[in-house]
């Protein structure tokens, strides 16, 4: 019978090793990058191309190709396209960012060939119907006003917006925006980048060796132009703090922040660690203070998320406003405090273990584990980045906490909403 007085043995972990990824390079410049797990009965098809709202002439032509490519082809209707996929068991996902345009098949293993060539059909020809369009701008209209009658929607704006200033990272979709947007904007954009331009490939999942020969024969008849497609990131703002008031809400949202460095910066480890300290896991300081002890939020984190060239390091929470004064009070006092006395022995081992626990459980399946090739592809970040994760993390010592507290967390700006 198990005995539940004693704890199950745990270990450290000392390495990860992400499983190696296959590649192939067609004649005409597009890569297929592959990864399999024989075990399953689905696949993962990825179409990435530079394709996000940085290169549109117009900031909404990206997001409304995103939502409108997959409704109708110069052959199938926007019924007929998704019961294609429908009844084989599959269906697609578009998504955009700032700086790609993201096609996804998900699908079964068994009906491969014939997802793909549904695939294929629509990135070949589609016709962005007005009527469609039409429906996707009120759908959009009509999610806006409801977001922003949230604080922490319009906190996230105004905060994106003064670290970036009117570059497109600083940008959002509003309803100017959206009402400027025609179908010929939508044909325009697809022409300039996706229609002739080059993409990457990413399969993950069950396949065969044959499957990956077919994608690579119905692709390499593509007629790719080689394009440069360059991210310009802005140069950095002053600091700044906005106050902003929302009549008849009880709540506020405060963000506090300032551009970071990325995954290629040299002391991004230091920094994963310091941050995860502050306010980057359920046991955080900003945890235990803000919400354990004085009940001020439900959550409050600190992310530091890649940005082109660098990257956004941002504490974010939604108070009550009687609450506000005090939260902003205690946030800083906890900075004021890791900069001053840093950590110790204990907070920095429980800390580096959440770390590389939460590294190793991101790599489960082989989606997960494609992702990460994603990532080290699109940030060209080196191949040995998440092999070498684990050691970097575990050589971070008390001393480097403190100077990288010291180093970044300051001259950070401040948003209020509500």
């Amino acid at each position: 019978m198990l005995d539940r007085s004693i704890a199950p043995y745990s270990s450290s972990i000392s390495s990860i090793q992400l499983p190696s990824l296959s590649s192939v390079s067609l004649t005409n410049g597009i890569k297929i990058h592959h990864l399999i797990n024989p075990s399953l009965q689905v696949f993962r098809l990825e179409i990435i191309f530079s394709a996000g709202s940085y290169f549109g002439e117009k900031f909404g032509q990206s997001f409304f190709v995103s939502k409108t490519l997959n409704l109708g082809t110069s052959k199938k209707s926007a019924k007929e396209v998704a019961e294609e996929f429908e009844k084989l068991g599959g269906f697609l996902e578009i998504s955009q960012n700032l700086e790609r345009l993201n096609i996804t098949l998900h699908g079964l293993s068994a009906f491969f060939k014939e997802q793909v060539d549904n695939l294929l059909e629509i990135i070949a020809g589609p016709t962005f119907p007005e009527d469609e369009l039409k429906v996707q701008k009120n759908i959009s209209k009509q999610s806006l006003m409801v977001n922003l009658e949230k604080t922490s929607f319009e906190a996230n704006r105004i905060f994106r917006s003064g670290l970036y200033g009117d570059h497109v990272f600083g940008k959002s979709l509003g309803f100017e925006d959206i009402d400027e947007i025609e179908r010929n904007d939508l044909i325009s954009f697809f022409e300039k980048n996706i229609r002739n331009s080059g993409f990457e490939v990413f399969i993950s999942g069950n396949f065969t060796e044959a499957d990956i020969e077919y994608v690579s024969g119905q692709l390499k008849c593509f007629n790719i132009i080689p394009r440069t497609k360059e991210v310009v990131t802005p140069g950095v703002f002053q600091k700044f703090k906005d106050r902003i008031e929302k009549e008849g809400n009880i709540q506020c949202s405060l963000r506090l922040g300032k551009r970071m460095i990325n995954r290629k910066h040299p002391d991004f480890y230091k920094f994963m660690v310091t941050n995860t300290i502050l306010g980057g896991y359920f046991g955080s300081r900003l945890m235990k203070n803000i919400r354990e002890e004085k009940g001020l939020t439900y959550g409050i984190s600190s992310v530091l998320t890649p940005m082109g060239a660098d990257g956004i390091w941002n504490i974010g929470a939604d108070v009550n406003k009687d609450n506000l004064d005090l939260a902003e009070i205690e946030i800083e006092k906890e900075i004021a405090n890791l900069k001053e006395k840093g950590t110790n022995a204990n907070e920095l081992n429980l800390v580096k273990s959440y770390i590389n626990g939460s590294i190793l459980n991101s790599m489960n399946t082989v989606f997960e584990a494609m992702d990460k090739h994603k990532a080290l592809i699109f940030e060209g970040l080196p191949i040995g980045f998440y092999d070498d994760l684990i050691d970097k993390i575990l050589e971070v010592k008390e001393k480097d906490v403190l100077e990288i507290a010291n180093k970044y967390f300051d001259d950070y700006s401040i948003v209020i909403v509500g």
